[in-house]
């Protein structure tokens, strides 16, 4: 995978095992040679969620099934400080992903959601 991606190490091996470090200041943005669809899912959390008709909350994580590696739901975060709940959304229900305004759309209305 590494030769593959061309990415940095970022592990150091000791004499105790592998020690996971990643350099402090990298830039993992995506250069000309790299698939820009290759994303972390790390990189989506706290984005902002939208349905067709409005915003519904910020994404807090996901839940994964461990069996088969499906990510089945995104975890959102919905409501205000004061009104604050925890919506399961089916992954299936994402339109898109707007890296660069930081949004996942739905295909669902608020109701619906």
């Amino acid at each position: 995978m590494h030769e593959y991606y061309d990415v940095i190490d970022y592990w150091i091996k000791s004499g105790f095992g592998i020690d996971s470090i990643i350099p402090p200041g990298t830039d993992y943005a995506v250069s000309p040679n790299e698939d820009p669809h290759l994303r972390s899912v790390v990189d989506l959390s706290n984005y902002e969620v939208w349905a067709t008709d409005g915003e519904i909350g910020r994404l807090n994580g996901f839940v994964m099934d461990d069996m088969n590696w499906h990510f089945g739901f995104l975890d959102v975060n919905a409501g205000n400080w004061l009104h604050n709940r925890s919506v399961l959304v089916p992954t299936s229900w994402v339109e898109s992903i707007s890296w660069t305004n930081h949004r996942v759309n739905l295909r669902h209305t608020r109701a619906g959601v």
